[in-house]
């Protein structure tokens, strides 16, 4: 029936006849046995106790063996339970005559110190205790914990009290206990103390707070019940300092929220701080619910937010929560800021691109009307030779135009998507040059301008680089020039050597400067000038895509350049491109600056350099 092994054979090992023999030999006439047995058709089996009395008969001196046994399966169950109690749930259990000074130990952890007598006098425990363990900033509530008079006081109104104090074990360890004070019986002064280590505990909690303070300035908790508040600063966790606490919450809200304000006033800030109106927030909003209040401090007026929320499952603790929020509104503020002028950005570009649609179907459809226009009537006047290579002329002229407005809403599209690739080939700056004054030379005449092309001191004329898109940059500027350069004026072209940013051996850097003395650009224009579709005020009627200007920008950037335009409306306008190159160490000779004023263009030294009238 014994179902452990072990138990079977130390069965075995009591109740045999050898033995039992030696037992009474020895002189022990009782023999005990606890062990789990299974009687036949029993379930779950019992906890039994087997008891022998050993007796020898008078007139033959045999041995006889009186074998009781006994069910004690609730015994072992209750013991067990007060063995864990007593053992994991507590340190020492005591009992203490409070008018006799004196306690006795009934339950003691075999972990506690060796030092803890079986009983003594109280106050010499609490002074022996105060002056070798408990740390100095609980010394003071352990002892008035601890006092009869104390006690007395406290036990009258209260069954029971409790008060957490740390003392420093034998290993130097810091451990935190909780103390209970309970009534047995107030006739005989009689109380039983009850000391637990809720070092693990606390050291989670602590952990909590840690948290707590790194994200939070204060954390508050607040029994419903008794009214009391303890706060939490983040100096107080960090330092591990004792926390603030407030016996009557409801007594001291009126000073605990002196230093805040609501926009409505600091009355309505009191009233929401007040615990009937956090607990009618928490019934509509248990997941907890927070607002902002402004605070007076030292660094001036600070946004604080306060977060409510319900401390324990039971709603018997409300948790508030404080943190400074000035950074965050002032970010929040920045960003709508931010996200506002986006808008009236994104909406211009929006009201632009309209525009520029507009605009554009217009200047589309003004040469496409006049290429519809010359072929019917090309069509009709096949035998006059004359007229047809007129409209010819017409037609063709017409066609460019549509394709220069093509050509710039595809430049336009390939920067956007960064499709555009940059060869590299060797040019002669005096030759590119002569080239864009070939261009301009004529728009100029036809607009009746004064035209000027001039170079500085040149040392490093060859380079490499891509020679379209310079002589894009370069018309551009100076095609723009000329279309808002009313006739009388003059446009001038300065192309000259400055020293390579960071001096960068083997690369030449050249400004670019183009100045007019034209309609000019308003100064709310000027910050926006570069965009897309974007037009001076006053030049709706000139036809173009409005794109020149951000297709220039575009490329400088993509060689990485830098332009810059100075303005002043009705004097005039003045664009700066600057770029660098690899030097060509092929090329022969410098270019010498110069400046000629003629009837047409001349070549200097290699360099067109010319006047038109």
């Amino acid at each position: 029936m014994i179902v452990d092994e072990e138990e079977r054979q130390a069965f075995l090992n009591t109740y045999l006849n050898e033995p039992m023999r030696a037992a009474y030999s020895r002189n022990e006439r009782e023999q005990v046995l606890q062990c789990f047995i299974k009687l036949p058709k029993d379930v779950r089996g019992r906890y039994v106790q087997f008891k022998v009395n050993l007796l020898e008969a008078p007139d033959t001196g045999d041995i006889t063996g009186i074998l009781t046994v006994t069910d004690v399966s609730e015994k072992i169950v209750s013991d067990r339970i007060l063995h864990q109690l007593s053992m994991q749930g507590h340190d020492v259990v005591a009992d203490f005559s409070i008018e006799e000074d004196s306690y006795r130990i009934l339950t003691k952890d075999k972990k506690v110190n060796c030092n803890l007598n079986a009983g003594g006098r109280m106050s010499e425990r609490v002074e022996f205790m105060l002056r070798t363990a408990i740390v100095p900033r609980d010394r003071e509530a352990y002892a008035k914990g601890l006092n009869a008079s104390e006690m007395r006081r406290r036990l009258e109104k209260e069954e029971f009290y409790t008060f957490a104090y740390s003392l420093t074990d034998g290993n130097g360890d810091v451990r935190t206990k909780n103390m209970t004070v309970s009534n047995i019986d107030r006739r005989l002064g009689r109380a039983c103390l009850v000391c637990t280590d809720i070092t693990d505990s606390v050291r989670e909690q602590q952990g909590l707070l840690n948290m707590i303070a790194y994200t939070f300035e204060l954390a508050g908790f607040l029994n419903i019940n008794d009214g009391r508040f303890v706060m939490y600063t983040r100096q107080a966790v960090l330092e591990n300092l004792p926390p603030y606490i407030m016996e009557n919450y409801n007594r001291s809200v009126e000073n605990f929220t002196e230093d805040y304000i609501l926009c409505e006033g600091r009355e309505t800030a009191r009233l929401q701080f007040q615990l009937g109106t956090m607990l009618d927030r928490l019934k509509e909003e248990p997941g907890g619910y927070d607002f902002v209040v402004t605070h007076k401090s030292e660094k001036g007026l600070r946004y604080k937010q306060i977060n409510v929320l319900w401390g324990d499952q039971n709603h018997r603790t409300i948790c508030m929560v404080r943190a400074d929020v000035t950074d965050m509104l002032a970010a929040e503020r920045q960003a709508k800021a931010s996200l506002e002028q986006a808008l009236k950005l994104a909406e211009a570009a929006s009201l632009a691109k309209s525009d520029f649609l507009s605009a554009m179907s217009h200047d589309i459809r003004t040469p496409m009307n006049a290429i519809m226009g010359m072929t019917t009537l090309a069509a009709a006047h096949l035998d006059e030779r004359q007229r047809v290579e007129e409209y010819l002329k017409k037609i063709s002229v017409a066609s460019r135009h549509l394709l220069s407005l093509i050509n710039d809403v595809l430049d336009m599209s390939r920067i956007e998507r960064s499709k555009i690739t940059l060869n590299s080939e060797k040019i002669y700056l005096p030759e590119l040059l002569g080239q864009i004054s070939d261009i301009i030379e004529l728009q100029a005449r036809e607009e009746g301008l004064a035209f000027e092309i001039r170079s500085g001191d040149i040392t490093h004329p060859g380079f490499y680089g891509d020679p379209l898109r310079i002589n894009q940059i370069m018309i551009n500027l100076l095609s723009n020039a000329v279309k808002f350069t009313p006739k009388g004026g003059r446009v001038d072209f300065l192309a000259e050597e400055i020293p390579p940013v960071n001096h960068r051996e083997g690369w030449v850097r050249f400004r670019f400067t183009v100045s007019d003395t034209g309609i000019g650009i308003a100064e709310d224009s000027l910050a926006q000038i570069f965009a897309p579709f974007i037009r001076n005020t006053g030049t709706e009627r000139i036809e173009g895509t409005g794109l020149g200007l951000s297709i220039t920008k575009g490329l400088v950037e993509l060689m990485n350049g830098e332009i810059s335009v100075e303005s002043q409306v009705n004097k005039g306008s003045k664009f700066q491109v600057e770029l660098e190159f690899r030097i060509d160490e092929d090329s022969d000779g410098a270019a010498e600056g110069s400046a000629y004023r003629t009837e047409g263009p001349r070549e200097i030294s290699g360099l067109k350099t010319a006047v038109f009238w």
